[in-house]
């Protein structure tokens, strides 16, 4: 097996396999010549080659290259099974194996399902899956998913996230490892062989020998090789008041997703919701004040058809009580052991079919404004417990092949990124633009470069002056709050040089010196920064400085 990645290795270098077909058929060729009983896969070649090598190579042999794309690689951890604090909406899931929301058999609870949702065991293997695959790990953006994890016992919630920075940390260890030249299941047998968390009895609860101080972790994970540059959280806007939030934040939040689901107080009361529209507002205000990103769940089908949806999602983007940073879109499903499962039996309920989704997204899609980034467009749940609805797992390209059929480009920021353009692009292509729009009482400014037509998106910023109800400390009433920043293209590893458009071409240092002129001439004299813990350093570069969870500048 070793000769023949080092033959597969040595090809790629010198030209002879030149794409994924070309790998496929010397991969069979080397079978047979040699006589291998085991067909080698990516991670064997990749695991054969130096780490010089794997920079030339990866780029072929990486699976999955969208998971990288956009310029940081995802892990998703789920939390432990628990009871929703207000219940079981009418539409829930029913399961005893997953937290609320969730079946447990979505390929995230699956994995937490297997580590008994350990978040130690899932960071680090979640990680060690997408080294393997060829995917850079420098810049995780960490999801913490299940349920209303704001809701679980306080010191679960610092446990959990300290654990998933450690694994974090400790894998840039392994990182280091192996660039002495050890192979990567060598160090992690070692690892299982001394670490209690990988023994057969997987812990299932937090014990106190397990602690890490969070703090400790936190400032480990600004200088590691593997740094947590995003933390989101997900949990209902009734969990996501002023001291939910401030908790996120002090934990490494930039972003939180929250289930708003409707507009529609009504239609909250049939689903037993179990809070208000008021409470979907007010949660998108103080995010916002408090420097975080917002992503909005919305369900259509809730109860409507395609006419009463299309206009509620015309409300979201225009009403300034909404104007969410990201979406994801979620038809309605029918599962077994749901109050709605026993309606629709009764023909009390129709969930939208395939066509009737894919016709209402691509409408939806052609109203996004070019500041909403388009997450997702269908749940997770495998259609073998979908008992009515959409059942197409690929809904998604479902709608994009439609909306190339009519000819529509959609504006949203995923589809604009430059990761998932097939054109070549030098500097001199990309302007800076500039789109100023008010909500929840704040004004935001939508900083971008874009190509000359606004088809192709290398970066943005979002800039905000905050609303006058900030209850944070740091925040004061001539503070500006950058709530995101973010380039595109094929993840970079930190302090790797650019070989093409996307990271690493100044495009961050230019978006951060226009939004300091903006706030200078908006009469802000401080710029307040909600970064990632392992964005940390890149910040001090331009003179920012710890203050609370945040970076902050003095601009007067």
């Amino acid at each position: 097996m070793e000769e023949a990645c080092r033959i597969i290795i040595e090809d790629i270098k010198n030209g002879k396999i030149k794409t994924r077909r070309d790998l496929e058929v010397e991969k069979r060729q080397l079978c047979r010549d040699l006589k291998l009983n085991k067909f080698m896969s990516n991670a064997d070649i990749l695991e054969a080659a130096t780490i010089e090598e794997k920079r030339s190579i990866s780029g072929l042999l990486r699976k999955k290259p969208s998971r990288t794309l956009s310029g940081v690689a995802v892990v998703a951890v789920m939390c432990h099974p628990h009871e929703c604090p207000h219940g079981r909406c009418f539409y829930c899931p029913k399961s005893d194996i997953a937290p609320p929301s969730y079946t447990g058999e979505e390929p995230a609870a699956l994995r937490g399902r297997m580590y008994e949702y350990h978040p130690y065991i899932q960071t680090f293997n979640r990680i060690k899956q997408l080294y393997s695959i060829g995917h850079p790990v420098d810049k995780i953006e960490l999801i913490i998913m299940g349920g209303t994890f704001p809701s679980t016992d306080l010191s679960y919630q610092t446990w959990f996230v300290s654990q998933c920075l450690k694994a974090m940390v400790d894998f840039g260890i392994v990182l280091k490892n192996i660039e002495k030249g050890m192979k990567l299941k060598d160090i992690t047998k070692d690892i299982i062989k001394k670490d209690p968390l990988y023994s057969n009895n997987i812990l299932k609860t937090f014990a106190p020998t397990d602690y890490v101080i969070l703090e400790d972790v936190q400032k480990a994970n600004e200088f590691s090789k593997v740094r947590c540059v995003g933390m989101t959280f997900e949990t209902r806007p009734d969990w996501c008041k002023k001291e939910h939030v401030d908790r996120m934040l002090n934990m490494g939040a930039t972003r939180v997703e929250i289930g708003v689901q409707t507009i529609h107080d009504e239609i909250y009361k049939k689903m037993k919701r179990g809070h208000s529209v008021k409470d979907s507002i007010e949660a998108n205000r103080v995010l916002r004040d408090s420097g975080l990103k917002v992503a909005m769940h919305l369900m259509p089908g809730l109860f409507q058809r395609q006419k009463e949806d299309l206009e509620m999602f015309k409300t979201v983007f225009t009403n300034d009580s909404y104007k969410p940073d990201m979406l994801k879109i979620y038809p309605c499903l029918v599962t077994k052991g749901s109050e709605l499962y026993d309606l629709w039996k009764d023909g009390g309920y129709e969930p939208y079919t395939d066509e009737e989704a894919v016709e209402l997204i691509v409408e939806i899609k052609k109203i996004l404004p070019k500041w909403v980034r388009t997450m997702r467009i269908q749940r997770d749940i495998p259609s073998t417990l979908i008992e009515a609805g959409v059942k197409k797992s690929n809904l998604g390209e479902l709608v994009y092949n439609r909306l190339d059929e009519e000819g529509i480009n959609c504006k949203c920021i995923r589809c604009r990124e430059i990761g998932h353009k097939d054109k070549n692009y030098n500097l001199e292509d990309f302007q800076l633009f500039e789109e100023s729009y008010t909500a929840v009482e704040g004004e935001e400014t939508f900083l971008s470069f874009e190509d000359s037509n606004e088809e192709s998106l290398a970066g943005f910023l979002r800039l905000r002056m905050p609303s006058k109800k900030v209850h944070r400390s740091e925040i004061g009433a001539d503070s500006a709050l950058l709530r995101e920043l973010h380039v595109y293209g094929n993840m970079l590893k930190i302090g790797e040089k650019a070989n093409k458009i996307g990271q690493h071409n100044g495009f961050g240092e230019r978006l951060i010196k226009r939004a300091e002129e903006l706030c200078i001439d908006k009469g802000k004299n401080e710029l307040i920064v909600t970064s990632g813990i392992g964005a940390r350093n890149y910040y001090r570069r331009f003179g920012y400085e710890l203050k609370g969870p945040y970076m902050a500048k003095k601009l007067i």
